[in-house]
């Protein structure tokens, strides 16, 4: 808002309100691997909270009290949901995901998030929502989100972000889902 439209000061019926919305393309990739570290201690993290990568300490939390459920998919065979049990106990990180801008298709800062068993564990892309709706969105009350598991994921988005310390979607923002393929 206000750099490539301007938001305007009072509501108007005649525009459209698609023209006032954050328009996000969500998914994951399964080909960034991490092992367990031998020696954790000596990590670091060079851009910790900076850039497009969440800060680790708060999303940690995050994931420390998040509910992990086992889900599978109900209106499709996606992949990406199914596989999310599978054993990868030698694995720290499974993949990353994150949010896009459907129109531009640079990455959000602070919305890219690891994957610890799958894209299937909502917690991790709720996190990554919830960080890409929270910038840059002041004066939006809408949001078109493209995800190719959509149809499983909005399900139960609003009761897992109000059962959370560490989600939070702007006051009056509405989610419209839509499939990304």
């Amino acid at each position: 808002p206000g750099i490539n439209v301007t938001l305007p000061t009072e509501y108007d019926d005649l525009r459209p309100g698609w023209l006032y919305a954050r328009s996000l393309v969500m998914d994951g990739n399964f080909k960034a691997k991490h092992l367990h570290p031998a020696h954790p201690e000596d990590e670091v993290w060079l851009t910790d909270g900076k850039c497009f990568m969440v800060g680790r300490a708060r999303y940690q939390a995050h994931l420390a009290l998040a509910r992990d459920s086992a889900e599978c998919s109900e209106c499709n065979n996606h992949r990406a949901v199914n596989q999310a049990n599978a054993s990868r106990h030698k694995l720290e990180v499974t993949g990353i995901g994150g949010c896009t801008c459907a129109r531009h298709g640079c990455f959000v800062p602070n919305s890219m998030v690891d994957f610890q068993k799958g894209e299937s564990r909502q917690m991790n892309m709720d996190y990554a929502l919830c960080n890409a709706l929270g910038h840059n969105t002041d004066g939006l009350s809408r949001a078109l989100t493209f995800y190719d598991v959509n149809c499983q994921y909005n399900k139960y988005l609003h009761r897992r972000v109000d059962e959370s310390l560490h989600l939070n979607i702007p006051p009056g923002m509405e989610i419209i889902p839509g499939i990304g393929l």
